[in-house]
């Protein structure tokens, strides 16, 4: 149960994400006092943040409801949130910490990173 539920949540709020970018890139960057502002921006946003971040979740969506892929989607959300933190590690290395309203974003990352390698190597998986 506990993994299934983490599992919904990592979909829910990824993909809530994927949506809110697929449909208004600047939605979500105006948040974070950010500008796409170019139409090759946009697509990229859409493209990385939208489009990538929807089908991500439904990844996620399939450990949910089906036991034999509940461990492949807590390894796939492991993956997606250690390689969304490398980025904003790497970002902060070179050029800075970012605005204090972005920290957050990598503090989720890292958290979830961690619940689902827990939750991964626990040795009941399957029956959650």
């Amino acid at each position: 149960m506990i993994v299934r539920f983490f599992l919904g949540l990592m979909a829910l709020s990824i993909g809530s994400i994927g949506l809110l970018y697929l449909c208004d890139p600047n939605l979500l960057l105006a948040r974070y006092d950010l500008m796409a502002g170019s139409a090759g921006m946009d697509n990229m946003l859409r493209s990385a943040y939208g489009g990538l971040f929807l089908t991500c979740s439904l990844v996620f969506l399939l450990g949910v409801f089906s036991e034999a892929r509940r461990r492949d989607a807590l390894a796939f959300v492991a993956i997606f949130m250690t390689g969304a933190a490398i980025g904003r590690i790497a970002s902060i290395l070179a050029v800075g910490s970012p605005p204090s309203t972005i920290m957050p974003l990598l503090y989720f990352e890292i958290a979830a990173t961690a619940i689902a390698l827990v939750l991964y190597f626990r040795k009941t998986v399957a029956q959650n």
